[in-house]
């Protein structure tokens, strides 16, 4: 397990636009957070620079207190779209995340991941021949195969069906609790982010800053029909509206769809 500290982190692109500006984020060992808000306000550049994607113009990146730049073997990442490689099967396509392993080792990893997500004896079949869900679940499998100090996700259930992306949230709680990584993760999903998270990190735009951290006090597993879990929506679309207040007035309210989506 491995924490993970953003100090005054700022990133600023060639052409002169501020992405994000003096922003300060910590992630305990083992915790789950999440980075929540409107467009602009550099979620997803925030997750680039973690994951030595990019590079920072100011501030620093910890990884268990050591400051670090580029990427990391203990970081790994799912992203928005599965990006399987075709011409591998699904098996193998789990073992290229695994490749430091010694061969016997990483397929033992493989054979269980596939049982853990679902799909048990798949390993042979080609990623065109499953679902977009099925897809998905096998780059979180590729992603923890290595057991990662830190695991990133970046928005890798948007596309998914209401069903498919609450089957998906079961998952990474279930392999969260086995491997217990620490997870940093991006949404523009509000009972996502309260299903998940530990602590929800509200970001306002132009350039990305920090507008307040919310802390994620429910039992797990979560009740997405308790009063206490809508309570806690509501307290988390209400911190996005003020973050909001600055640039634009809001088009939505809690009885209608927010104007951040």
């Amino acid at each position: 397990m491995t924490t993970v500290t953003v100090r005054g982190l700022g990133k600023t692109y060639a052409d002169g636009t501020e992405a994000l500006r003096g922003v300060d984020v910590h992630a305990d060992e083992g915790e789950i957070v999440a980075l929540l808000g409107g467009s602009g306000c550099g979620k997803t550049t925030l997750l680039r620079l973690v994951a030595g994607l990019d590079v920072a113009s100011t501030g620093t990146i910890s990884l268990g207190g050591e400051v670090v730049s580029g990427t990391h073997p203990a970081v790994s990442a799912v992203f928005q779209e599965p990006r399987l490689l075709p011409w591998l099967s699904v098996g193998d396509n789990i073992g290229f995340g695994g490749r430091r392993l010694a061969k016997a080792e990483r397929q033992a990893r493989v054979d269980g991941l596939l049982a853990r997500i679902g799909l048990p004896g798949a390993g042979g079949r080609w990623p065109r021949e499953l679902s977009g869900g099925q897809q998905q679940r096998v780059a979180i499998a590729r992603a923890l195969i290595g057991h990662p100090g830190v695991l990133l996700l970046d928005e890798p259930f948007s596309a998914l069906d209401t069903f498919t992306r609450g089957t998906l949230h079961d998952l990474v709680l279930s392999l969260w609790r086995e491997l217990r990584p620490t997870i940093v993760m991006v949404t523009h999903d509000i009972e996502e982010a309260v299903v998940l998270a530990d602590r929800i990190v509200v970001m306002k735009p132009h350039p990305g800053r920090v507008q307040e951290i919310m802390q994620v006090d429910l039992p797990r597993p979560r009740d997405r029909l308790a009063p206490q879990f809508d309570l806690m929506k509501r307290n988390v679309l209400r911190a996005i509206n003020r973050s909001l207040a600055e640039t634009a007035r809001p088009r939505g309210g809690e009885g209608g769809v927010p104007a951040w989506i």
